[in-house]
């Protein structure tokens, strides 16, 4: 490997926690694991990142930011659509995403790490959908009943529940199902 400033080799092995976690999972996340995909030794991993915890929630934190970021639609999509989007995508692209999301649930209850991380992935979630909302409001697709941060936060709230169900394998939640319960409470909240 080249030469990599300070700031650069830190970059370098988040990203690779990132693609362990995305493609592997938390449980693969051993600071030796990591190093092997970053190309580089264990001991340069701890002289970047104080512990395997703080790698690890960083790297989930940035691999959520990352999903929030990435335009799924159209520019000429609608405000509905888009909000429709960012709470429920059913791209396929995003399995690993979700599956990470999941993962990521499960362990906050018995990691401090990893229930900051999830708690601010849920702000940056909830951040992203208000200002959806407030767009929309001001493009005059939406019709505010309620606080748009309120709102989103039903929205989530909605998301999440329904996303527990499926993973039950309820068989009257489907993806149809899913798409429909989210569709009418957008249509409830915000016309």
């Amino acid at each position: 490997m080249s030469y990599l400033s300070r700031e650069q080799r830190r970059e370098h092995i988040l990203q690779a926690a990132m693609r362990v976690a995305l493609n592997e999972g938390f449980a693969a996340m051993t600071v030796r694991r990591i190093a092997c995909e970053a190309g580089v030794a264990t001991g340069q991993v701890h002289h970047h990142f104080t512990s395997g915890a703080e790698l690890k929630s960083q790297a989930f934190i940035r691999t959520i930011r990352a999903l929030l970021d990435i335009d799924v639609l159209d520019q000429d999509a609608s405000w509905h659509e888009q909000l429709h989007s960012m709470l429920g995508s059913n791209d396929g692209r995003f399995e690993n995403h979700i599956r990470l999301w999941r993962e990521a649930q499960i362990l906050a209850a018995k990691d401090d790490d990893i229930k900051g991380a999830y708690t601010l992935s849920m702000e940056m979630w909830h951040e992203e959908t208000v200002k959806i909302i407030r767009q929309g409001c001001e493009a005059g697709e939406f019709t505010l009943s309620d606080s748009a941060e309120n709102i989103a936060w039903r929205l989530i709230s909605l998301v999440c529940g329904l996303d527990g169900l499926y993973v039950l394998g309820m068989a009257s939640l489907d993806e149809p199902a899913f798409e429909s319960h989210l569709t009418r409470l957008i249509r409830l909240e915000l016309g």
